[in-house]
């Protein structure tokens, strides 16, 4: 087993567009997961009764005539605030991204240390 060269590289400067086009891309896949796994609590809830205990003791509580959460109004809640968090954390990206060219100019950059290995096919002498 052979070990490859280490390498230092300096990282000094990142891509604003793609930052965006990355983590937009991953924050709303990370949205979808969670609208998923949101619906799917949801219908679990719904089945084993939890969501009319819940009902039942909220008008119990606060002596209301009538109570009722809706699945709807919950889902379409959870997708806009999740498009907030999307483009807050999507732009905070991009912020970032813009402080780290401006501060690598100051500081050099963050150095790296890679591997490289060799990628030749190895022929065995028999």
């Amino acid at each position: 087993m052979a070990e490859g060269q280490r390498v230092r590289r300096v990282v000094r400067r990142v891509d604003p567009w793609t930052v965006l086009r990355f983590s937009l891309v991953f924050y709303l896949c990370m949205l979808v997961v969670w609208l998923v796994a949101g619906v799917l609590l949801w219908l679990a809830a719904s089945v084993s009764g939890l969501i009319d205990n819940l009902e039942r003791f909220v008008t119990d509580l606060f002596f209301l005539e009538y109570f009722q959460i809706k699945g709807g109004v919950v889902l379409v809640s959870a997708f806009l605030a999740g498009l907030v968090l999307v483009l807050l954390g999507t732009g905070i990206n991009v912020i970032m991204a813009i402080v780290y060219n401006l501060t690598s100019d100051v500081t050099g950059g963050v150095e790296v240390t890679v591997v490289e290995e060799d990628r030749a096919p190895r022929r065995t002498v028999v």
